[in-house]
C-alpha cells in the first residue's frame, strides 16, 4: 500500500461539516489473511467492534457505500443502505474489486473514497480533509494520506469518480489497485491531528495488538 517518500509538512488540518452524499466509498474486504489463520482483516475485533464496523461507522456520508469482496459466513450482515460486491472473477484482486464497486456508484458521484478493509482508525473527519484536499487541488485530482515516512497510503484516499472509472473499465485480473489512478493528479495528506492515523492498518498480528492498545487508550481518555 505504501510508495516512495513524497513532501510532507504542509497538509494539515481537519475537516469541517459536509452534509451527506456527494461521495461515494468502497471498501475492499477481500483477501486471505494468511497472518490471521484465514480470518478476514475485516472482521478482527477491536475495542468491542469490528475493523469493518469502526470504518463503516466512518462512511456513514458517503451514498453509496459499498463493501466489495467474499465475507465469512459468520459476519453480521451489513448495515441497511451498505451495498456489497463481489469482484469478478471472484479474487480477482483490487482493481477489479474496485471495478465492480463502481457498478453501484451513480454517474453524477464526483468523488470516490476507495479503501481497504483494515483501517480500525478510519474517521469521517478523516474522510473530510481528504475530500477538501480533492476540490483545492483541482480537476482530475485525487488526495491521499502519506505515512509517517511520507509514503503515499494508496489504498486510503478519495478520487476523481469519472476518472478511476476510465480506468477501471480496463483493468486485468491480478492488476493492483494504483493501476486506477493513472493519469490522475496526487496530493500527499499528512494526519497532523492526535491519535491514530486514519491510514495505519492491520497487515500483521503485531499490527493488531498495536491498533487494540491505542484504542484502548483512545477510549480511556474520551
Amino acid at each position: 500500500m505504501a510508495d516512495t517518500p513524497v513532501g510532507r509538512g504542509d497538509h494539515s488540518g481537519s475537516g469541517g461539516e459536509r452534509g451527506k452524499g456527494g461521495f461515494a466509498a468502497i471498501l475492499l474486504v477481500g483477501g486471505r489473511a494468511r497472518r490471521f489463520a484465514g480470518t478476514a482483516k475485516s472482521e478482527l475485533v477491536v475495542e468491542g467492534k469490528t475493523i469493518l464496523e469502526r470504518m463503516l461507522a466512518a462512511c456513514t456520508d458517503a451514498e453509496p457505500c459499498v463493501v466489495v469482496g467474499a465475507r465469512p459466513p459468520t459476519a453480521a450482515p451489513l448495515p441497511e443502505g451498505v451495498a456489497s460486491a463481489l469482484e469478478s472473477p471472484p479474487g480477482s484482486g483490487p482493481a477489479r474489486a474496485v471495478a465492480a464497486g463502481l457498478e453501484s456508484v451513480p454517474a453524477d458521484c464526483e468523488q470516490v473514497a476507495i479503501l481497504p478493509g483494515d483501517l480500525p482508525f478510519l474517521s469521517s473527519e478523516a474522510l473530510d480533509l481528504l475530500r477538501r484536499r480533492v476540490e483545492e487541488t483541482g480537476h482530475r485530482a485525487g488526495a491521499v494520506y502519506c505515512d509517517d515516512a511520507g509514503r503515499r497510503q494508496w489504498l486510503c484516499g478519495v478520487w476523481p469518480t469519472e476518472a478511476v472509472r476510465e480506468n477501471a473499465v480496463k483493468a486485468r485480473p491480478g492488476d493492483a489497485a494504483r493501476t486506477l489512478f493513472t493519469e490522475i493528479r496526487v496530493d500527499g495528506v499528512s494526519w497532523e491531528q492526535a491519535g491514530p492515523p486514519p491510514w495505519f492498518d492491520c497487515d500483521t498480528p503485531e499490527d493488531l495488538e498495536r491498533a487494540r492498545e491505542w484504542a484502548k487508550t483512545t477510549s480511556a481518555g474520551d
